[in-house]
């Protein structure tokens, strides 16, 4: 069973990968793959409504600028519309959010801030993107403002409404069919969430908005990850991020963005998830992420783990009880010398720890263990 640390054996692994003289994967520099980078950051402002509109005093998520020496292999893309752009001003009135309950006893809470939001493009206009606050009447109010001036069209922008704010609204592309916030992951896991979305016709984007139940949990956001629904990941530069589908049945896309220390995955299911690189490991020294879901006596479970590319499935040593429905299998994350190890199977409900005993595969000829 190795214990490696996965940073220094994906450097010796992955160095080999580029130089053919050196088939045995010995001093890598993991930058050639996945290195750190440089993000240089240019965060859009949402200002304050009133009479000094132009005074930016809210940051959001913003745009930010492309990655230096493609540190997770980034791909640049074209600066492409799908949609001919608004010449009139076009505005989406977003349904009102949902409800957040309470965790102890599960009553609605009382969050403050707008219950329901828009956004409003305003070609030409200063500012050119505007957010809203809608009334209990429908009538709509002015929160703040942003500008849509050097967002390109795969690109998202965002503000919050104010400090230690409960709601961030934004535009998305429209061909965004899945969202995930890049937020500061915890033991104790995340705080509860609510989004709503609508399109803003002829623009080639859409609205979005996400309500949180933690005063502040907004400001925390710096990052977003949204999914086509046919493969590709991009961050909110628009840039593409590294990305493979599976063969499953739900077609799951696994992402790997060691810039953003986060793998995780998006399903034609809806299902999502995401894990910090760094605190993802467990007996292999390879990040995983391991999630289940499930109704009834049995829970269907993905085991997904980033190895370099070349690595050979091993065997799955199941507890009782366990079926494995997609076996061991390797997928390379193109434009990478990375890979991801993956398999589904089914445990029952009552079953202890992971559905398995031991994931074994093989990286140029030594076998590494994975053990709950």
């Amino acid at each position: 069973m190795s214990h490696d640390v996965f940073e220094d054996e994906l450097r010796t692994l992955l160095r080999g990968a580029t130089d053919a003289e050196n088939p045995a994967f010995h001093d890598v520099d993991t930058a050639e793959v996945l290195g750190s980078g440089r993000r240089v950051v240019r965060r859009r402002r949402m200002a304050a409504a009133g009479a000094a509109l132009a005074a930016a005093t809210v940051v959001g998520i913003g745009s930010w600028a492309a990655l230096d020496g493609s540190s997770d292999r980034a791909l640049e893309v074209p600066a492409t519309r799908t949609s001919a752009p608004a010449t009139r001003p076009v505005t989406a009135l977003l349904e009102p959010f949902s409800d957040l309950s309470s965790s102890t006893d599960g009553q609605p809470l009382s969050i403050p801030g707008p219950q329901r939001v828009g956004v409003r493009v305003v070609p030409g206009g200063t500012p050119d993107l505007e957010y809203l606050a809608i009334g209990a009447d429908g009538s709509t109010s002015l929160m703040g403002g942003s500008s849509l001036d050097g967002i390109a069209p795969l690109a998202s922008t965002s503000g919050t409404a104010g400090e230690d704010s409960h709601v961030l609204v934004g535009v998305l592309p429209e061909q965004a069919k899945e969202v995930q916030l890049v937020t500061p992951l915890t033991d104790e896991g995340g705080h509860a969430s609510t989004s709503v979305r609508a399109p803003l016709a002829g623009t080639g984007r859409q609205a979005f908005a996400v309500r949180f139940e933690v005063a502040g949990d907004a400001d925390t956001v710096r990052h977003l990850l949204w999914w086509d629904g046919r493969g590709t990941v991009h961050d909110e530069t628009g840039a593409v991020v590294p990305a493979v589908t599976l063969g499953d049945a739900e077609r799951t896309t696994v992402f790997v963005s060691e810039g953003l220390d986060r793998m995780g995955t998006f399903s034609t299911d809806g299902g999502q998830s995401m894990m910090a690189l760094d605190g993802s490991r467990n007996s292999s020294g390879r990040p995983f992420l391991g999630s289940g879901r499930g109704e009834g006596s049995r829970i269907d479970y993905l085991f997904a783990a980033v190895v370099p590319a070349g690595t050979t499935p091993g065997t799955l040593t199941p507890t009782t009880g366990t079926e494995v429905t997609d076996p061991l299998t390797v997928a390379p994350v193109p434009g990478t010398d990375l890979a991801i190890l993956w398999t589904r199977y089914s445990a029952p409900e009552s079953v202890e720890g992971s559905g398995y005993r031991s994931i074994t595969w093989d990286e140029g000829g030594r076998t590494v263990t994975e053990r709950p």
